[in-house]
């Protein structure tokens, strides 16, 4: 990554930045480059969601400690009984 951004940024304007950084990259030679998010490993080991978020605010330094995962079970879809 280019930069650290401070957590308090919008994932917009993380987003601006980054895409006009690797405009002037770009603009100097530089070939497009691919940033990974997170290692896959690490995040492939994490086995709760707790420890995935926990990961992901490491990643973006940012303290994740107030976030919690209350899981939400999706109704069934109805079929529809054709004619």
């Amino acid at each position: 990554m280019f930069f650290k951004p401070k957590p308090n940024l919008s994932d917009g304007e993380k987003a601006r930045i980054e895409f006009h950084l690797q405009t002037i990259a770009e603009a100097i030679g530089a070939e497009r480059l691919t940033l990974p998010v997170l290692d896959r490993e690490a995040f492939l080991s994490k086995s709760t969601p707790q420890e995935i978020i926990q990961l992901a605010g490491e990643h973006l330094s940012y303290d994740v400690n107030a976030i919690q995962v209350t899981p939400v079970l999706q109704q069934a879809g109805q079929c529809g009984g054709g004619g």
